[in-house]
C-alpha cells in the first residue's frame, strides 16, 4: 500500500486567507445549485490563477518525489464545507459500491487536499478499514492514491466552515489540464 503524505505549513496562512476570500466571493455556498455546484469554485481570475499555478506545481513536485512517478494536474477546485456537511466513503477513480461500473474519472491517480483553515469542528478526512484520520490544520497538505488503497470520506462539520483546495493528478498526460 502506498503511504499517505502529510506536510504541515505547506502554505502560509496569508495565502490561505486569500483563497478563502476568493472562494466566498465566487460561490453561493448554499445548496441552491446542488451539493457540489453550490460550493465549489473551479475558475480563477488571473491573480488567483498565478497563486494556484505555483501551488499546483509544488504539489506535482511533492507527489513526483514521494511516489517516484511523473504526474499532471487533472482537476482542481476551492471547496466550502458548512455545518452539517459530510462526505461518505468513496474513491476518486472508481465506484466502491459497483467497481465494475465505469467511473467518470478512472484516470485519476492521486488526490490532494490543502486545508485552508482550522477554525471549525469535525471535517477530518478518514480512511476505510483504518483508524487513520487527518486532522485539518491551516496550510496542511495531504495526498494519497485515488483508488482502492485509500477509500476515504469527510467527517461531518459540527461547527464553523471548512475550506479546502482539492486537487487531482493523473499519470496520463492526455488528461492534463493546462
Amino acid at each position: 500500500m502506498k503511504p499517505i503524505f502529510e506536510e504541515e505549513n505547506f502554505l502560509d496562512s496569508f495565502v490561505c486567507k486569500k483563497l478563502i476570500e476568493y472562494q466566498e466571493n465566487n460561490s453561493p455556498n448554499d445548496m441552491s445549485r446542488g451539493f457540489w455546484q453550490s460550493r465549489i469554485v473551479t475558475q480563477y481570475d488571473n491573480d488567483i490563477k498565478k497563486i494556484t499555478d505555483v501551488i499546483h506545481a509544488r504539489i506535482v513536485n511533492s507527489i513526483t518525489n514521494f511516489y517516484n512517478y511523473n504526474v499532471y494536474l487533472e482537476f482542481t477546485n476551492l471547496v466550502y464545507w458548512g455545518e452539517g456537511m459530510e462526505l461518505g466513503l468513496h474513491a476518486d477513480n472508481f465506484w466502491i459500491d459497483n467497481p465494475k461500473e465505469e467511473h467518470y474519472t478512472p484516470h485519476r491517480d492521486y488526490s490532494s487536499v490543502l486545508y485552508l483553515n482550522e477554525d471549525f469542528d469535525g471535517g477530518e478526512t478518514y480512511f476505510r478499514n483504518s483508524s487513520y484520520k487527518i486532522i485539518p490544520k491551516t496550510g496542511k497538505l495531504v495526498f494519497f492514491s485515488s483508488g482502492s488503497e485509500h477509500v476515504h470520506g469527510v467527517k461531518k462539520i459540527t461547527r464553523g466552515k471548512r475550506y479546502t483546495l482539492a486537487t487531482w493528478f493523473t499519470r496520463d498526460k492526455n488528461y492534463a489540464i493546462i
